[in-house]
């Protein structure tokens, strides 16, 4: 990478809930921004205590302005990849006065910057998947066929698991894609996928009125059923 400067006089607007998730909050991006840092420094042989905190404050704007870019031109590589040298040399700019990344060669500081947004980039990934978890609604099967969801007092179903439809909730727990009609005939004992559609219906209108959860069971008939991927079920 050639080292160039960068215009500092960028202008900068971004959403950190937009690029990180909902709940996550300005102080956590700093945190990984700072972390990430570390790593990068340690990784180099560097003292990373010697970055200042507002180089830390800077180069947390320029990776998430370089993450709202990248979501939004990711398939377009040869684009994203541009952007990313770009980072790159936004951090070197960034990091050029500080006494111990100046020991570094050329190349050992587009190490040092590809490995900050790497361990940023990992970090955030990790709390937008933590996030995604957050917000979806976990409902629980227990064995004798409780369904329930917390607080269960309150949230909660029964449901034969030897029956027809216990059996077809088992047999699409866990599965993300949608499971074949054909095979959840076969499995269960439904004698067509008309009297497949008729329980999904019902079951989805149970699951509505006692546990407040819409569209519990996604998929058709011609197709198949999985459990929505809005949320998550699984044994008690």
């Amino acid at each position: 990478m050639k080292m160039k400067k960068a215009g500092l006089a960028t202008r900068y607007k971004f959403n950190i809930k937009q690029t990180v998730g909902i709940a996550v909050t300005m102080q956590f991006s700093l945190g990984v921004t700072k972390k990430s840092v570390g790593k990068a420094f340690k990784n180099a042989g560097l003292d990373p205590d010697t970055v200042a905190q507002n180089k830390i404050n800077e180069l947390n704007k320029r990776l998430i302005e370089s993450e709202n870019s990248r979501a939004e031109s990711e398939k377009k590589r040869v684009q994203a990849e541009a952007k990313n040298v770009a980072l790159q040399n936004q951090i070197d700019v960034l990091l050029i006065e500080n006494e111990e990344y100046k020991k570094l060669a050329i190349e050992d500081r587009e190490k040092l910057a590809q490995d900050i947004i790497k361990y940023w980039r990992a970090d955030i990934a990790k709390e937008k998947e933590k996030n995604k978890k957050k917000d979806k609604p976990i409902v629980y099967l227990a064995s004798d066929g409780f369904i329930y969801r917390e607080p269960k007092e309150k949230y909660f179903h029964r449901v034969d698991v030897n029956s027809r439809r216990g059996k077809f909730l088992l047999a699409i727990m866990g599965n993300k894609d949608y499971t074949p009609t054909r095979t959840l005939i076969d499995i269960t004992g439904f004698g067509s996928r008309k009297s497949v559609e008729s329980a999904v219906y019902e079951m989805k209108n149970d699951i509505k009125e006692k546990l407040k959860i819409e569209n519990f069971i996604d998929g058709y008939q011609d197709y198949g059923y999985r459990i929505n991927p809005a949320v998550i079920f699984k044994k008690a």
